[in-house]
């Protein structure tokens, strides 16, 4: 599908997109866990979510001046203590890669394991035409809860096997400010795809195919919708983050004209 996209001028520097996406990470966790405010970031928790690491997390970290990394873990710890859950994840924030440095290496020394993503930005002055799949009904996920629900069980057991990250995924279908839809074949469910509305930062999430029918354009059609959505609401900019080695993913949304501007580093267990 071609797309009249409107021109906004140079984009911002890598530094200020990184931001913007820490500031979309917020408001998307946000759907899912209450926040509280340490002096090292922010605390995400929700029991009821309690194995959802992106639920149970700290967000935009950076060691404040006088705190050793051992005091910022107990501080983490006894917040989410409180709380009755585990501090599953801590997102760095990455501009302060030096001043974290010692938290990483504090981190990794109880079992933190790196994972991380890289951000990629379309400001629509590099848009292609998507050729969109023939045979597919798109619809609002909101239209069909049943459909959405198959289709984030079945990602939910692809990706990590744990039911309550489909109940996480429902949870954002309640936003008002996310759009979903899903492609429909035959009376099946077969992709999906959420839009994010932060401002005038757009960001793209979920973008999943069932397994049986990728590698048939069908991702496509849904990144041609989802970019359709960010057109009509004037964005800015738009957001997505992919992990490195994913490089289906890359292809697809290079196409389109997305350019990775960074990278922002989780540390889970």
């Amino acid at each position: 599908m071609s797309l009249n996209v409107l021109s906004y001028g140079p984009s911002g520097g890598s530094d200020d997109l990184l931001r913007m996406f820490l500031r979309t990470e917020l408001h998307w966790t946000r759907h899912l866990a209450q926040e509280t405010a340490l002096d090292v970031g922010m605390a995400m928790s929700e029991p009821s979510l309690a194995r959802v690491s992106d639920a149970n997390r700290m967000l935009d970290v950076v060691m404040p001046n006088g705190m050793t990394p051992v005091d910022a873990v107990q501080l983490a710890n006894q917040h989410f203590g409180q709380c009755g859950v585990l501090c599953r994840k801590w997102l760095m924030h990455p501009a302060a890669r030096v001043r974290n440095e010692p938290l990483v290496q504090h981190l990794r020394s109880q079992g933190f394991v790196a994972s991380a993503r890289d951000v990629l930005h379309w400001d629509g002055s590099t848009a292609a035409p998507l050729r969109e799949e023939a045979g597919l009904k798109v619809i609002p996920a909101q239209a069909s809860f049943r459909h959405a629900r198959q289709l984030a069980e079945e990602r939910a057991a692809t990706i990590c096997n744990e039911p309550q990250v489909a109940d996480a995924a429902m949870l954002h279908l309640d936003d008002a400010h996310v759009d979903g839809l899903l492609a429909m074949r035959n009376g099946l469910v077969a992709a999906g795809v959420c839009v994010l509305a932060v401002g005038d930062i757009g960001r793209i999430e979920d973008l999943y195919v069932i397994a049986v029918l990728r590698r048939h354009g069908i991702g496509r059609t849904m990144l041609s919708r989802a970019l359709e959505i960010c057109v009509r609401c004037l964005f800015k900019h738009v957001l997505v983050a992919i992990k490195p080695d994913n490089q289906a993913a890359y292809g697809l949304f290079a196409k389109a004209g997305f350019k990775n501007v960074g990278q922002v580093v989780e540390y889970g267990q």
